[in-house]
């Protein structure tokens, strides 16, 4: 592995936006129309004011969901394209092989989700006038949780390469984790035991001016490389797999 192939990925990314830069707009415009769905839907569920509501929690949760669902889907989606295409076979005979490839490109696409995220926040802050108070650590709650939302990526693009389409398992962990992140607004201690959870509430915490808590972290930290190793196991084994039965480039 070596710079090119990471200059390369980049490449490859900036070129999907400029060539389909109005699905990027589309789905943008989406997320910001679901954050205000969701905000309807509290209000008249709860019967309370939008005034009543963590507003900023609810925010940065809602942004830690995006995260995690720009990543885990789009890594998966690259799988299908792939097979599609016919060029998952040419990426196992690149330098590295298949996995390393794949790697390579589950970081790019985390960078990608990350500035994604960011980009949402942002036009939700600037239209809704919901305000942040980050605190100074708040990168080490994204660095916190970028490991176990790799772990989750690889762990669907292992089912990719043996299903290929499972866009309809993408719509029900959609709709599973959305308000299981949401619901992390109301923090109670048991939570911190909770997959996920660790990391998005020091996201929270961080973007709302909350105070670092070090246990919270390294929760978080041990999460994600159990997942982020569970998953790399996973890719691993599904790759032998579909080796073994001679479907790797065959849709």
């Amino acid at each position: 592995m070596n710079r090119f192939q990471w200059l390369a990925e980049v490449r490859l990314m900036l070129e999907h936006y400029k060539l389909y830069w109005l699905n990027f707009l589309s789905g943008m415009l989406a997320d910001v129309l679901f954050f205000y769905a969701i905000l309807i839907g509290l209000k008249s569920v709860t019967k309370t004011s939008l005034s009543d509501l963590d507003l900023g929690s609810l925010l940065a949760l809602y942004g830690v969901s995006e995260f995690a669902g720009a990543l885990w889907r789009t890594f998966a989606l690259n799988i299908l394209n792939e097979s599609m295409l016919g060029t998952i076979e040419h990426l196992s005979l690149a330098r590295g092989g298949l996995l390393t490839q794949l790697t390579v490109r589950a970081f790019v696409l985390g960078l990608n989700g990350g500035l994604y995220a960011a980009a949402v926040l942002l036009v939700l802050y600037w239209v809704s006038g919901i305000s942040f108070q980050p605190s100074w650590w708040w990168p080490l709650g994204v660095l916190a949780f970028f490991p176990i939302n790799l772990g989750l990526a690889f762990l669907m693009g292992s089912l990719g390469l043996l299903f290929r389409r499972v866009d309809n398992l993408f719509i029900v962990l959609n709709f599973i984790l959305l308000p299981y992140f949401l619901s992390l607004t109301q923090w109670q201690p048991y939570m911190a035991y909770l997959p996920f959870a660790p990391g998005a509430h020091l996201v929270r915490l961080g973007l709302t001016g909350g105070e670092f808590d070090r246990e919270i972290f390294l929760l978080a930290l041990l999460q994600g490389l159990l997942l982020f190793g569970a998953g790399l196991w996973a890719m691993a084994y599904m790759y032998r797999l579909v080796r073994r039965r001679g479907i790797l480039g065959r849709f």
